[in-house]
């Protein structure tokens, strides 16, 4: 596939899981994923342009935040498995709860 390929299914992408953020806000795990959609999708865009530079600090880029998405994702995950423990529930509504 040519860059404008992968461009074109990036937006798609994007779009996508932009449209799902604004829809679905009820389920924080959705949330979740959908944030973790958008930065593989960013990483592809990242990938995709550095790979006709043939640049060697780009991959280690990547790599980095690939990793730094990864436990993000593992920190929120934990805390949402934690909270749904204590209340029962993970919609957005039954955070408001958390105000002081």
């Amino acid at each position: 596939m040519n860059n404008t390929k992968i461009t074109l299914l990036a937006i798609l992408i994007i779009s996508i899981s932009t449209s799902s953020l604004l829809i679905n806000r009820r389920n924080l795990v959705t949330i979740l994923l959908t944030i973790e959609l958008l930065i593989i999708t960013l990483c592809l865009l990242l990938s995709t342009y550095t790979h006709s530079l043939t640049l060697t600090i780009s991959v280690i880029l990547i790599v980095l935040i690939l990793t730094i998405a990864a436990s993000e994702t593992a920190i929120g995950l934990s805390i949402i498995v934690a909270y749904y423990r204590i209340r029962g529930t993970i919609t957005i509504k039954s955070f408001n709860l958390l105000r002081g």
